[in-house]
C-alpha cells in the first residue's frame, strides 16, 4: 500500500471516493461504472488509474472488459484507510443515488445472464447433446466396416 497520506489525497475526491464506494459493494466494469456515476469513460479511467496505482484497487480480465475490485490482496489496506471511507462516503449527497444505481445495474447483470443461458438452453437440445458427434462417428465407422460377427 502506498503511503496513508497519499491515500487520504485520492480519497480526499469526490468522484474517487463515489468509485471506492461502490467497488466495495460489487467488483465493476469502466461500463458499469460510467452508467452508475453518470460519467465519461476517460473520466472514470483516469480516476480508476490513479486508485490502481495507489494500490486501492486491483484490476482483472474478464472476456473482454476489465473487472476493478476494491482492496488489494497482496497488501490488505489498512482498516484507518477504510474507516475514513466509509465517513467520508457518508458525506458524499450522490451516495444515495449510486447506490439505488448499482442495484439497477446489478439486476441488468443478472438478467443479462440469466438470458444468456436461457438462450443456450433452448439451442441446447437441438445442437448441443453431448455424445451425437460421437453416435455419428461410430454408426459411420460400422458402415465402413465389412460385416463381423464380434459376440455370440
Amino acid at each position: 500500500m502506498s503511503s496513508i497520506l497519499k491515500s487520504l489525497r485520492l480519497i480526499a475526491d469526490p468522484t474517487r471516493l463515489r468509485i471506492l464506494s461502490l467497488l466495495r459493494r460489487e467488483d465493476l466494469s469502466v461500463l458499469e461504472l460510467q452508467e452508475v456515476l453518470g460519467m465519461g469513460q476517460s473520466r472514470i479511467s483516469s480516476q480508476l488509474s490513479q486508485l490502481r496505482q495507489a494500490k486501492l484497487v486491483t484490476d482483472r480480465r474478464s472476456g473482454k472488459n476489465i473487472i476493478y475490485a476494491f482492496g488489494n490482496d497482496a497488501a490488505p489496506l489498512d482498516e484507518r484507510l477504510v474507516r475514513t471511507l466509509d465517513l467520508a462516503a457518508a458525506e458524499v449527497p450522490e451516495a444515495a443515488d449510486d447506490a439505488a444505481a448499482l442495484e439497477l445495474i446489478l439486476t441488468k447483470r443478472r438478467d443479462k445472464a440469466r438470458a444468456y443461458f436461457d438462450n443456450l438452453a433452448g439451442k441446447f437440445g437441438r445442437t448441443y447433446c453431448p455424445g451425437r458427434s460421437w453416435k455419428a462417428l461410430g454408426e459411420t465407422l460400422l458402415k465402413l466396416m465389412p460385416p463381423l460377427v464380434i459376440a455370440d
